[in-house]
């Protein structure tokens, strides 16, 4: 990740859009499992998940999911997501707050399947929906594939169960925790690119 001086706002909002970005390519980065959290009714509802993809100058967050899910069904076209990720080394915490809408068809959906591992689409062969209640633990998973991840022919009946959850951010807010003093800035959407002020921590 390129070193930027977050002394001045421009150089923060690089710092955050490095982090995120590099959060994706690399799997052992705290940022790429971030909290994702939804709105259920008048309640937060808060999960972890596997970043896939930030566009843009952290524009768009792509995070895949169960269609049958009830974050799905809570975003649906335009619900209100926030995204919270913490680096314990950086020691700076990442909120994003943007509208989600869910991808159930269309070029990006499929070149996201396509590009899944196959132990990753085996998630989307459960023959219930996420959440449904069982009379004990389980995976939900086909007895079959409990041990195996399956063959890519296989694995085709998990596809009408994917889909793509999309964040548009509308702000960036960067919270660096320091022994002298924490700083925290907050980046609104201003057209194509991102207007920011300090704030109080």
């Amino acid at each position: 990740m390129t070193q930027v001086s977050t002394d001045h706002l421009d150089g923060v909002l690089d710092h955050i859009i490095d982090m995120w970005s590099a959060a994706v390519r690399n799997r052992h980065s705290p940022l790429h499992t971030p909290t994702v959290c939804s709105v259920s009714g008048d309640a937060p509802a808060p999960r972890i998940m596997v970043l896939r993809a930030v566009e843009g100058p952290c524009a768009t967050f792509r995070f895949h999911t169960d269609v049958r899910s009830s974050k799905a069904l809570q975003i649906d076209a335009a619900g209100p997501v926030a995204i919270l990720g913490y680096d314990p080394d950086a020691r700076v915490q990442l909120i994003v707050r943007g509208v989600g809408r869910i991808e159930r068809s269309g070029d990006i959906v499929d070149r996201a399947w396509e590009t899944s591992a196959l132990s990753s689409r085996r998630c989307y062969l459960a023959a219930h929906p996420p959440g449904t209640q069982t009379p004990e633990a389980t995976s939900g998973l086909p007895e079959a594939l409990l041990n195996r991840s399956p063959t890519a022919p296989e694995s085709e009946a998990g596809r009408e169960n994917f889909c793509v959850l999309l964040v548009d951010a509308v702000e960036l807010e960067w919270l660096k925790l320091t022994s002298c003093g924490n700083q925290r800035a907050l980046f609104q959407r201003s057209g194509n690119g991102w207007t920011g002020n300090w704030i109080t921590p």
